[in-house]
C-alpha cells in the first residue's frame, strides 16, 4: 500500500514538473521576445493579458451591462469572471487573479487527464497524453487569462468521476463547465453514452435494478449540467430582458451565426487566396488545418474504437465550434477536444518516430504562436 502511494506521488510530481517546465519556458520566451522586439523590459502580466483576457477582467470588475461597448461582453459566460472576482479579493489584482486561476486549473486538468487515461491505458500512454496536452500548439492558452484551463479541468474531472460511477460529482462539475463554456452542454449526450456503456458492461444479475438506477443517474446528471447553462440564460434575461441576447450580440458584433461546418471550411479555404500574408497563415490556413485535424481525430477515434462517450464528446464539440458562418479561433477551441491527446498518445506509443515528430512539430508551433500572442499579434 505504501509503495503504491509512493508511486502515485512520484507520478504526480513528474506531471507537475512537466507542466511547470513548459510554463517556465513560456514565460521566459515571452519575456525575452518582448525585450528583443520592443527593446525594453517586459511587464509579464501585460504580456498575457491579451485579446479576450481583458474582457473577462472587465466583467469581474464591473459586471455585465446592456449599454456601451461593454454590452458585447455578454457572450462571455459568467463562471470564470466570477472566480476572478473572488480570487482578486485576496491577491488585490484582477489580472494576476485570472492568471492564477488559469495556471492552477491547468495543473489540475493535467493530473485528471492522466488519471482518466490511466483507467484504460498503461502508464506510458497516460503520461504521453499529458505531455502532448502541455505542448500542443495552442496550449499557451493554459497560461493566459482565458477559460481553456478552467473548462478543461471541469470537463476532464467530470468524465473521470463519471467513469468511477460518482455521478453526483460528475453532474456538479458538468454544471460548472456549462457555466464556463457553451460546449459544456455537450457533456449531456456524452455522459448518456457513458451511462449506456457502463450499463451494458454490468453483470446480468440485478440488471433491471442497475438499469433503473442508471436512468435516474442520467436524469439527475443532465439536470445538473443543464443548470449551468440555464444560469447563463437567466443572466442574459436579467441584463437584456432576453434570455438569448448573446446570439444577437454574436450576430451584431462578430457577424457570426449558425451554419453547416462546410460553410466555414470553404470560407477558410477561400480566404487563403485573398487575405494578406499574415491572414493567409493565421486566419485562413490555421483555421483550416486545425479544423481538419479535429475531424481527422474524430474519424480515427471511430476507427480505433475509442470509448464511445469520448468520441461523442469530441464530435459534438467539434460540430459546435465549426458550425458557424465563418471559422474563428478553431485552433484554440481544438485544445478543448481533450480525447485527441489520448489518441495521439496511443499513436506515439505504437510508433516512436511519430512521437518525436509530434514533439518537435508541436513545440515549434507552440513557440511560434506563443510569441505572436504575447506580442499582441492575432494568434487565435
Amino acid at each position: 500500500m505504501r509503495r503504491r502511494c509512493f508511486a502515485t506521488e512520484i507520478i504526480a510530481i513528474l506531471l507537475i514538473a512537466i507542466l511547470l517546465a513548459v510554463k517556465i519556458f513560456s514565460f521566459l520566451l515571452a519575456t525575452l521576445s518582448w525585450a528583443v522586439f520592443k527593446g525594453q523590459p517586459a511587464d509579464i502580466i501585460f504580456l498575457w493579458n491579451r485579446w479576450d483576457a481583458p474582457h473577462y477582467v472587465e466583467i469581474a470588475k464591473n459586471g455585465y451591462t446592456a449599454v456601451g461597448e461593454a454590452r458585447y461582453f455578454i457572450v462571455f459566460m459568467p463562471l470564470f469572471p466570477f472566480l476572478i472576482k473572488v480570487v482578486a479579493v485576496f491577491v488585490r489584482n484582477y489580472e494576476v487573479a485570472a492568471l492564477l486561476i488559469s495556471n492552477s486549473a491547468s495543473v489540475l486538468a493535467a493530473l485528471y487527464l492522466y488519471r482518466l487515461a490511466r483507467l484504460d491505458y498503461p502508464h506510458g500512454t497516460a503520461l504521453k497524453s499529458v505531455f502532448y496536452f502541455c505542448i500542443f500548439p495552442t496550449s499557451y492558452f493554459l497560461i493566459a487569462g482565458y477559460t481553456e484551463s478552467l473548462f478543461l479541468l471541469l470537463t476532464i474531472a467530470c468524465f473521470y468521476y463519471a467513469r468511477r460511477g460518482k455521478w453526483f460529482s460528475a453532474g456538479v462539475l458538468g454544471m460548472l463547465a456549462s457555466a464556463t463554456r457553451i460546449t459544456g452542454l455537450v457533456l449531456i449526450p456524452a455522459l448518456f453514452f457513458e451511462l449506456f456503456s457502463q450499463t451494458q458492461n454490468a453483470e446480468t444479475q440485478n440488471a433491471e435494478t442497475k438499469t433503473r438506477k442508471s436512468v435516474l443517474h442520467a436524469l439527475s446528471v443532465c439536470c445538473l449540467i443543464g443548470l449551468g447553462f440555464v444560469s447563463y440564460l437567466v443572466l442574459n434575461y436579467a441584463v437584456f430582458g432576453d434570455a438569448f441576447a448573446f446570439l444577437a450580440v454574436q450576430q451584431e458584433h462578430w457577424s457570426k451565426h449558425l451554419a453547416p461546418p462546410w460553410e466555414g471550411l470553404l470560407g477558410a479555404l477561400s480566404s487563403v487566396f485573398w487575405r494578406d500574408a499574415a491572414g493567409k497563415v493565421l486566419v485562413g490556413g490555421a483555421e483550416l488545418v486545425f479544423g481538419l485535424l479535429g475531424l481527422a481525430c474524430i474519424l480515427y477515434a471511430v476507427a480505433a474504437r475509442l470509448r464511445p462517450s469520448y468520441t461523442i464528446y469530441t464530435l459534438l464539440t467539434w460540430l459546435v465550434v465549426t458550425s458557424t458562418s465563418f471559422w474563428l479561433s478553431v485552433p484554440r477551441y481544438t485544445l478543448s477536444l481533450f480525447p485527441i491527446f489520448i489518441l495521439l498518445a496511443v499513436l506515439g506509443e505504437k510508433r516512436e518516430e511519430l512521437h518525436y515528430a509530434m514533439t518537435v512539430g508541436f513545440l515549434l508551433f507552440f513557440g511560434f504562436f506563443l510569441v505572436l500572442f504575447t506580442q499582441g499579434q492575432w494568434a487565435f
